[in-house]
């Protein structure tokens, strides 16, 4: 038996380099104090690397977000300030216009009638008052006249011509009334 407990102690006996020790001693080192922390409610460095990275992301986005509303003002301000260019250079030659009368009629009518540019709105806005004011006209031209009556019975549509009884005496003249009468009555 004494050949075996040499075999054991020299198996014990057996060095491990200090590089490979130092590796494993750190390991365990760094597990202990992932453990401790863990408990204590911490978190580990990955996941701290991790929440600083999320953290660096959202402010990017944040950022990002930022300059495109930054971005989409401004264009919107571009665009206001070119429409109401567009709106004084329009009115400017049509100055028996109201601004506020013609601003609330494209308002009301840009999707109805597609309106893209202010010169069309202009058109059109002109277009259509120009139909108002014609239908007015018409309606009062229409209500001045005297009415359609039908005429009577009695009366033709075609009117005598008696230019030719200068020359006849007046009993001639009831004379030819009365036949051409007695002929429509036979007719």
């Amino acid at each position: 038996m004494p050949e075996d407990v040499n075999e054991e102690s020299s198996d014990l006996e057996k060095t491990v380099p200090y590089s490979r020790f130092k590796d494993v001693n750190e390991a365990k080192n760094k597990a202990e104090q992932d453990l401790q922390a863990f408990r204590a409610g911490g978190t580990n460095p990955d996941q701290d690397k991790e929440a600083r990275a999320k953290t660096f992301l959202k402010g990017l986005v944040k950022e990002q977000l930022q300059e495109e509303e930054e971005a989409k003002k401004a264009f919107e301000t571009q665009k206001q300030k070119e429409f109401k260019g567009s709106v004084d250079e329009v009115l400017a030659v049509n100055t028996s216009i109201d601004k506020q009368v013609f601003l609330k009629f494209i308002k009301e009518n840009s999707d109805k009638y597609t309106i893209t540019t202010v010169k069309g709105a202009m058109k059109l806005y002109k277009d259509l008052n120009k139909i108002k004011d014609d239908t007015v006209e018409e309606t009062k031209d229409n209500l001045s006249k005297k009415p359609n009556l039908p005429k009577s019975r009695g009366t033709s549509d075609t009117k005598t011509d008696y230019s030719d009884d200068k020359d006849k005496s007046y009993n001639q003249v009831v004379q030819e009334i009365i036949e051409e009468s007695e002929e429509q009555g036979r007719k």
